[in-house]
């Protein structure tokens, strides 16, 4: 039985390693549009990619998309790099 409870504690400790900061960094990343139809709107901004573990730049075009947009690399940083 102690066995056992050692064993769930190491994956459960396996498993806090592997989460992310916040929850935004996990979704998509770069999402732009809102499927084929792309706006008009050019605005630099910084995404997570968490597969890479690192904020890339895109041009997001002002409509769809999700949360996993900053205004600036220091920002995507701070809220999703560990």
């Amino acid at each position: 039985m102690k066995f056992f409870a050692v064993i769930l504690a190491v994956f459960a400790l396996i498993g806090c390693s592997f989460a992310l900061k916040d929850a935004v960094c996990g979704q998509e990343h770069s999402a732009n549009g809102m499927g084929i139809i792309q706006c008009a709107a050019f605005v630099p901004s910084w995404t997570f990619d968490a597969s890479a573990n690192k904020c890339l730049e895109f041009v997001y075009g002002g409509c769809g998309g999700n949360d996993n947009r900053f205004g600036s690399e220091q920002a995507c940083r701070q809220k999703c790099v560990e």
